[in-house]
């Protein structure tokens, strides 16, 4: 009768051990879960990232030559965030961050700048010192304005300009007119020059309290055959390698 009760306990512990280890087992998966593909339903989320990279000239002053230009590699990046429709609970953005800016992979030649919109210009980005950044904030309001660094509250696009302001210097005497696009061309610069890889990290922040944030978020710049095309246009829809987490409740 001893030895039965004896071996009745041992079985509860057992079992007791088995159900424990299977919930840190459970747990331990979770965790690694989240922390490989974070949250899976945030009530807002990128759904695409544009870049359109561009050559240009900028006119320097020299009474030697009729063109003398700085020549210039643009590229504006355009963020789209949308709303997610099977997200039940009603939420609105409240600020969105872009932080952390870091050039990992630094061009071989010029110098390589964020710049946020200008307000008073034409142009919707001026490289000037005045309008370089090391992070931007756009705040949540009723309609996007990127000149006002205004997201619409219920989704809307982030822009910034990644510009290389000096790569080189186009002199000439003897053409009527000058299609920028064709300057890099024109310097013998090889995409290989001017190619860069920037990262930076996203906090959305929403007005019940609720904070996003995905680390790292990877940019490589210019487009493709930028040298040979002057102007090119990308969209990046997949994703999947911007992983939200939950800072706040």
């Amino acid at each position: 009768m001893a030895k039965q009760k004896l071996s009745l306990k041992v079985l509860h512990l057992l079992i007791v051990f088995i159900i424990i280890i299977a919930i840190v087992f459970t747990g331990f998966l979770i965790v690694l879960n989240y922390s490989e593909k974070g949250e899976t339903n945030m009530p807002f989320y990128i759904s695409k990232i544009s870049i359109i990279s561009t050559i240009d000239g900028q006119d320097v002053e020299n009474n030697d030559y009729k063109w003398s230009l700085n020549v210039i590699q643009n590229n504006d990046v355009y963020i789209y965030i949308e709303k997610n429709d099977n997200y039940k609970k009603q939420e609105t953005i409240k600020s969105v961050l872009l932080t952390n800016f870091n050039i990992v992979d630094v061009p071989k030649i010029g110098t390589l700048n964020i710049y946020k919109p200008t307000i008073t210009e034409e142009s919707l980005y001026v490289n000037t010192d005045d309008n370089i950044v090391k992070e931007l904030e756009y705040i949540g309001t009723k309609s996007t304005d990127k000149r006002k660094l205004e997201i619409s509250n219920q989704g809307g696009v982030l822009s910034f300009r990644l510009g290389n302001n000096n790569i080189g210097t186009y002199l000439s005497n003897g053409e009527e007119e000058i299609n920028y696009e064709t300057l890099a061309k024109k310097i013998n610069i090889s995409e290989n020059d001017i190619q860069a890889k920037i990262t930076f990290d996203m906090i959305i922040t929403l007005n019940s309290g609720k904070a996003f944030k995905a680390e790292s978020i990877v940019i490589e710049v210019p487009n493709k055959e930028i040298v040979e095309k002057g102007t090119v246009g990308t969209e990046n829809t997949d994703l999947d390698e911007i992983v939200f987490k939950r800072t706040e409740n």
